[in-house]
């Protein structure tokens, strides 16, 4: 039950935007996690192409060093071999050296073949064929050509026709090595700014990790700050509602004694004062109708009179409690009755307007505004001193507004737009009442500046409000 607001909760609570702000929290939270997670999926595969790289970078500087190595170590193999053919004196060291040779040979054919398939200059490495060539038919042409050489000839055979091929030989081997080693530096460097430009990408996803992660926590903890806050001021308003209803129960309680003690000294003071005043004249209008005296017309006047007034002051007392015109004549009339007793009972001049008022209003509706209105201008008369009162009633299609404005001094509404004290309290059941019926009262006032109540109700369709008439009727 809402008695502090004047407003749907819900419709307020979707106007302050939090399945929006919902949402965006969940985008953030969603956007930051899927940027952590390209950022690890694209460290794991830089992580993995860089060691892929790497490995096959130094496989093929591994496997070209070994295949020029091994190169190298043939080229002496055939050199030693010749040595070893010179200076034997066995009859098949011919035989021996040729054999060796040819599958020297072959192996060097074999590995120059696997250094033309790796990625080394194209044009060194038919160089180095054309020069091993070269060597080896310098070798095997060595038995021929030293058959008739002797001691020193042979040796300056070797040194002009073997020695040279093998050391320029060998310089293109090292040619090659230092350029399979610059080659490696190249791809290092080369890896090296690939290494770098891949941590700069995961830096500037991390950055924006951050820089989201950052946002979207100041957004967190703005929205849970704004959360509190509503947390509090909601249960300040409970609380507060709570103290409310309970002054307002002791105030019922209150205003139902007040009422039957006021209706006990009516019938005690008036209608028990009168009906003893009408039992002494009956009984002297008795006796002296028995005596034969003149005086009987007299007193069956008198106790005619005093049971008028009697009907009369009952009749007062059922008004005060519910006026027979609210059920009998409707809604417009017992305003107009209950205005024409304000003014004269408080000498406030009070004007009526309404306006397309209907006779058939529910009975809530009816009992609903009569109370507000008889309960805001019972605190006008206590609290306003006002010179002027004025009551607006307007029926439209579907809602039914009620305004009340005094002229009077006004007070200072409190942080729920009421009024502290007694009058507050009687404010409190007025909205009570209209929250029943799920319309609302607002209030205006301020010092020296009057007071205004607006009342508006939602009232049902033509058909549903016949329909409760007769079921009332």
């Amino acid at each position: 039950m809402r008695i502090l607001g004047f407003g749907n909760p819900r419709a307020s609570r979707a106007g302050g935007g939090w399945l929006n702000k919902l949402t965006v929290l969940r985008l953030g939270f969603g956007g930051m996690i899927a940027l952590l997670l390209f950022s690890a999926l694209e460290a794991y595969r830089i992580q993995h192409t860089a060691a892929g790289q790497a490995a096959e970078t130094y496989s093929r500087f591994v496997q070209r060093i070994d295949t020029i190595t091994r190169t190298r170590r043939l080229l002496y193999l055939g050199s030693i071999n010749v040595r070893d053919y010179l200076l034997s004196e066995q009859p098949s060291r011919l035989d021996t050296l040729q054999a060796q040779l040819r599958q020297l040979r072959a192996e060097a054919g074999v590995e120059l073949d696997q250094l033309q398939r790796a990625a080394g200059p194209q044009q060194s490495i038919a160089e180095l064929r054309r020069m091993v060539a070269d060597f080896w038919t310098a070798l095997e042409s060595a038995p021929r050509r030293t058959r008739d050489m002797q001691g020193s000839q042979v040796y300056e055979f070797v040194q002009s026709e073997i020695v040279p091929r093998r050391n320029a030989t060998g310089t293109v081997l090292r040619e090659l090595t230092e350029v399979t080693k610059d080659a490696l530096r190249s791809s290092e460097a080369e890896f090296q700014r690939s290494r770098h430009s891949a941590v700069l990408r995961i830096l500037i996803m991390m950055g924006l990790c951050v820089l989201v992660g950052l946002a979207v926590a100041r957004f967190s903890l703005r929205h849970a700050a704004r959360l509190e806050q509503e947390s509090v001021r909601r249960f300040e308003e409970v609380a507060q509602a709570k103290k409310d209803l309970e002054q307002l129960s002791a105030r019922l309680l209150e205003i139902q004694e007040d009422e039957r003690r006021r209706i006990a000294r009516e019938l005690h003071d008036e209608i028990g004062q009168t009906l003893t005043a009408l039992r002494i004249e009956i009984s002297r209008a008795q006796a002296a109708w028995k005596a034969g005296s003149a005086g009987v017309q007299d007193r069956l006047e008198e106790a005619r009179s005093l049971a008028e007034k009697t009907v009369q002051t009952v009749r007062h007392i059922s008004l005060l409690l519910r006026p027979a015109l609210l059920d009998d004549l409707g809604l417009a009339a017992a305003l107009q009755w209950h205005v024409e007793d304000f003014s004269r009972r408080s000498g406030i001049p009070c004007s009526y307007v309404e306006e397309a008022l209907a006779d058939m209003l529910p009975d809530a509706v009816r009992t609903c505004v009569y109370r507000v209105v008889q309960e805001a201008l019972n605190n006008c008369e206590k609290h306003s001193a006002a010179t002027q009162v004025r009551l607006a009633v307007r029926q439209s299609e579907g809602e039914l507004a009620v305004e009340i404005e005094d002229n009077g001094r006004g007070f200072a509404l409190d942080r729920q737009g009421g009024s502290p004290g007694a009058a507050g309290l009687g404010l409190l059941g007025m909205r009570e009442r209209v929250a029943m019926l799920g319309g609302s009262l607002k209030l205006d006032s301020g010092e020296g500046r009057g007071t205004r109540v607006w009342l508006t109700l939602p009232l049902p369709a033509p058909e549903t409000a016949v329909a409760g008439a007769e079921r009332n009727a």
